[in-house]
């Protein structure tokens, strides 16, 4: 697909720093993204298929979800090799393929890094559930105990605590006949935990990142870390008295405050980094996001132990306030203030890493609905830093209701009453109004189709200057060749109305004018979170609108703004507005 010429913008000379700042990182999760041989799953041939699409939206890089050997008892996240490619979506070679497209048209390639766990079916977990004699050079690669006696002798000993798995909420600890010991699975019972106390253990994940380094990975996302580091003395969970039976998740009925997030996870993920680091991989550079949902009292804490107990010159967490965080102006003008001018403190060379969507949690639309989802977009990718797009969320894609007989997911199987499985955020792409969307040409797909999709989808959003699709692409392209997007500060801005926030992207640049002031160039972002028209004053002087989610249209505001001679004017806002503009 071409994009419209209009929304192009020319490149502004040469690449600054590094790829990282200013990066739109696209998610694709390949079962649904593009289907390219008619099994009605998607596959790696699909998404070098669909690579001029990606170049069209301005996205510089490609998260990959996992495409790994796999029974796919939590599709793909139980990897049984961590240095192959699943038959399911297709070879090495087409891997390599895939590559070298991106290559061509300058996207960077992230791949899903699993550490925690591995499947039951992999080597290291078949020659560890052999023996425990120390003959077994695999024997302590698992987190193995034996279980305690029951009360009434059974034959059959008691698991080692009270831990649960996240995925179902039950006992996180499984017997193995072979062994006659417990294993342990913070996930599905067939996601079998590594030991990370183990220096094999580690080495051989370093070896695995090496093996994607050498084949020209930028990088890796790193999932689930949290649970890489546990209390050594496998204590019980405390009980969380928050906890409401019947509503909240079986799983939350604990603080998993000894199952996970113990202090020597950031020991682990910095020797990841130094693999990063290694003088053979400096040739350009690599980088990896870490997945940790922070504790909801206190995220900017736990966001800054991150930062500094990893190098961020080659490594970040992701942050999570897109997915948890109200939609509020106050609560996202107080984060970002506090946010930015903490990582600001810590190092230079600190990478904001943004998600508003991804694989495990509803799309936007669905949990914030269709126009704030338009909103949110202009906040995402006006942002510092990497932003990360998961795929369908240009389109304003909803969550589809997956009927009984056709889910999926492992987490809606375990824990059914719930109803809060994951296949209805990772439903097929939605490309055309053609059979199944354009995403398969089989008769039916791995999941179901949205039923919207002959209306909403990329051929028909492509036609619409008004559509999702094409306020990405806006953004998308702006974000893509803009220095001060890509690489300027960030100032929050004292707004006169609780509902909106502003912010300035700023970029001083080497250049000097005759006057010897620095060139600037700089952007203003002011996003009403309201569904009532907003009215506020600025001091930032305003000389073009660049975007806005309402199109052209600032209820009689634009020649106020073009006059550009007031350095205070009232502006108003139209509900759920959001607007970016040229500054002086």
């Amino acid at each position: 697909m071409t994009t419209p010429s209009p929304f192009l913008l020319p490149h502004r000379g040469k690449k600054q720093g590094r790829w990282t700042d200013g990066a739109l990182v696209y998610q694709i999760y390949p079962r649904s993204f593009q289907d390219s041989n008619g099994d009605g799953i998607g596959d790696l041939n699909g998404i070098t298929q669909r690579m001029d699409y990606l170049k069209d939206m301005g996205v510089t890089a490609i998260w990959l979800s996992p495409f790994y050997p796999s029974p796919m008892a939590d599709f793909g996240y139980d990897v049984a090799d961590y240095c192959d490619v699943d038959p399911m979506f297709g070879t090495i070679q087409d891997f390599k393929n895939m590559m070298a497209e991106a290559g061509k048209r300058d996207i960077k390639m992230m791949i899903d890094l699993v550490p925690n766990h591995t499947s039951d079916e992999h080597k290291w977990f078949k020659e560890s559930s052999k023996s425990s004699a120390e003959t077994n050079p695999f024997r302590d690669w698992y987190v193995w105990r034996d279980g305690v006696q029951s009360p009434d002798g059974s034959q059959r000993p008691l698991p080692p605590n009270n831990w649960r798995d996240a995925l179902t909420g039950g006992p996180a600890w499984e017997w193995a006949d072979q062994r006659q010991q417990y294993f342990l699975h913070s996930f599905d019972v067939r996601q079998p935990d590594l030991n990370w106390s183990n220096p094999a253990v580690r080495e051989a994940v370093r070896a695995a990142m090496r093996f994607w380094l050498d084949l020209g990975v930028d990088g890796f996302r790193v999932d689930a870390v949290y649970w890489m580091a546990k209390d050594p003395l496998l204590r019980n969970d405390t009980v969380n008295p928050e906890y409401v039976e019947g509503e909240d998740l079986m799983y939350h009925a604990l603080n998993h405050d000894n199952s996970s997030g113990w202090p020597a996870v950031y020991a682990y993920l910095s020797e990841m980094g130094d693999v990063l680091k290694e003088e053979k991989y400096q040739d350009k550079q690599r980088f990896m996001v870490t997945e940790a949902y922070p504790e909801a009292h206190n995220p900017l804490k736990e966001y800054l132990t991150f930062y500094v107990g990893m190098d961020p010159e080659v490594a970040a967490p992701f942050n999570f306030e897109g997915l948890s965080m109200p939609w509020e102006a106050q609560s996202w003008r107080k984060f970002l203030k506090a946010f930015h001018g903490a990582l600001g403190q810590i190092n230079p060379h600190c990478v904001p890493s943004y998600a508003f969507a991804n694989h495990d949690k509803p799309r936007l639309a669905t949990r914030l609905g269709s126009a704030v989802a338009r909103s949110s977009a202009i906040l995402l990718m006006t942002l510092p830093g990497m932003v990360f797009l998961y795929y369908g969320e240009e389109l304003g894609m909803k969550n589809v209701h997956i009927p009984p007989e056709f889910v999926q997911d492992p987490a809606a199987k375990g824990d059914p009453k719930s109803g809060l499985g994951r296949d209805g955020e990772r439903t097929p792409m939605q490309w055309n109004d053609e059979h199944m969307a354009g995403f398969t040409s089989a008769e039916t797909a791995w999941l179901p189709v949205a039923d919207d999709y002959r209306t909403e989808n990329v051929a028909s959003q492509s036609q619409d200057p008004n559509s999702m699709l094409i306020l990405y692409m806006q953004l998308g392209q702006l974000r893509k060749n803009s220095g001060t997007l890509k690489h300027g500060s960030i100032r929050i801005l004292a707004i006169d109305n609780l509902n909106v926030l502003g912010y300035v992207r700023e970029q001083v640049s080497a250049v000097k004018t005759k006057s010897t002031k620095p060139a600037c160039q700089k952007y203003a972002v002011f996003i009403n979170y309201s569904a009532a028209p907003a009215i506020f004053t600025t001091d930032v002087i305003l000389r073009e609108l660049v975007v806005s989610t309402h199109g052209n249209g600032l209820d009689g505001l634009q020649t106020q703004v073009e006059a550009g001679t007031s350095s205070n004017r009232h502006l108003k806002l139209l509900p759920h507005q959001a607007v970016v503009y040229a500054a002086a």
